[in-house]
């Protein structure tokens, strides 16, 4: 919890400089900032498609073994999506 909050932290004292050095001409400054939040959205963007298209897989294996996931590999499976 605390890491997210500190995570949080840096990305809003990150984009109060941005927002200074664009008001005070300096754009390269604050589009650095920008392409660097972009990446960062599209790096978390792909890793939760990953995740999306592993699950599909996973379904897709278990159904065409005719089975489903039982309550234990359900709880688990949601254990652990929570955690990540």
């Amino acid at each position: 919890m605390t890491t997210d909050l500190r995570a949080q932290l840096v990305e809003l004292t990150a984009e109060r400089d941005a927002l200074k050095a664009q008001l005070a001409g300096d754009l390269p400054r604050a589009t650095r900032w920008l392409q660097r939040k972009v990446w960062r959205q599209a790096a978390a963007l792909d890793r939760l498609n990953q995740r999306v298209v592993n699950q599909r897989f996973v379904l897709r294996r278990l159904d065409e073994l005719g089975r489903s996931l039982s309550a234990d590999e359900l709880r688990a499976t949601s254990a652990d999506a929570a955690a990540s």
